[in-house]
């Protein structure tokens, strides 16, 4: 019997994978799921550019291969993002007041409020440009389909409608929403059909949508036309 081709889903971290990796093994029965972690958001880190991430993309892809798999193996690779506000007009990112008590960045619907601006513009210009690239690459690591969709402004935002969670939220509600999703992967679907989180449109327009104005730290997510691709 022929086996299956995999499926890569590259993410950020360990929560990620947790709250995604049931329901998209069960909803993607045909191919065999896999998860390559980046730990930490690889379009912000330091020395990525749009001159090497496709490189890096297929590194990871690579690492993740080992000595066992080729890319005839692979079905596809399927990137997945926080925006973080990386599109939004600089003059919304502002400076924490102390009265705020930000030690750290604080996500909000129309700013970013941080201890260093300049940080963050900084940041958003690397990730915006890095994520610019990413949207021209068809394939990694010479032949595998490859694309990259958002999770608007991170995952726990659109998981769980709060952008700025502790670690120790952050596991535990990657547990909770696993559970609940247990064995219900349609209804997992559902979720990023819903109004309110879904953009309209197709990949290209969701895409173009999230890079206006403010919307990049916005309740948003373009991962619903993939799942629903997958129908």
């Amino acid at each position: 019997m022929q086996s299956k081709k995999i499926i890569l889903f590259i993410v950020e971290g360990i929560h990620d994978k947790t709250s995604l990796s049931i329901c998209l093994s069960e909803l993607l029965e045909g191919a065999s799921v896999h998860f390559a972690l980046t730990h930490g958001d690889i379009t912000s880190r330091y020395g990525t550019s749009p001159k090497n991430i496709n490189e890096r993309i297929g590194g990871i892809v690579k690492n993740f291969s080992g000595s066992i798999f080729k890319p005839k193996d692979f079905c596809e690779v399927v990137h997945i993002i926080d925006t973080d506000g990386a599109f939004i007009p600089e003059e919304h990112i502002k400076e924490a007041t102390k009265e705020e008590g930000s030690s750290h960045i604080k996500y909000e619907q129309e700013e970013i409020l941080t201890p260093d601006p300049k940080n963050i513009k900084d940041r958003n210009e690397q990730k915006s440009d890095v994520i610019e690239r990413m949207l021209s690459i068809a394939k990694v690591w010479r032949t595998i389909p490859y694309h990259v969709y958002y999770f608007s402004s991170n995952m726990d935002h659109v998981l769980h409608n709060n952008p700025n969670l502790t670690r120790e939220e952050k596991e535990r509600l990657a547990e909770e929403f696993e559970n609940r999703y247990y064995n219900k992967p349609e209804e997992f679907a559902r979720l990023f059909q819903e109004d309110d989180l879904a953009v309209k449109g197709d990949y290209e327009e969701t895409w173009d949508f999230i890079k206006l104005d403010c919307n990049s730290l916005k309740r948003y997510s373009n991962f619903g036309i993939y799942l629903r691709e997958k129908e």
